[in-house]
């Protein structure tokens, strides 16, 4: 329950962030998120790399286009 709620704010703090950050400082941002919740998820048994699939994909989609 709790890994669901790590994913909801990171991909909302990465939704509001984009409209406060500069690209560049956005896009180290959404890496950040993305390394840890790689270290997170690094116990889950079951699960893991579908729940990493999933919130790579949804943090990648709110990355700006413009550098």
């Amino acid at each position: 329950m709790w890994i669901g709620r790590i994913c909801l704010f990171s991909y909302l703090s990465a939704y509001i962030s984009a409209f406060f950050l500069k690209p560049t400082s956005h896009r180290n941002y959404v890496a950040f998120l993305q390394k840890k919740l790689f270290q997170t998820s690094g116990f889950l048994p079951f699960g893991k790399y579908i729940l990493r699939k999933l919130m790579q994909k949804s943090l990648n989609s709110k990355l700006r286009n413009k550098l």
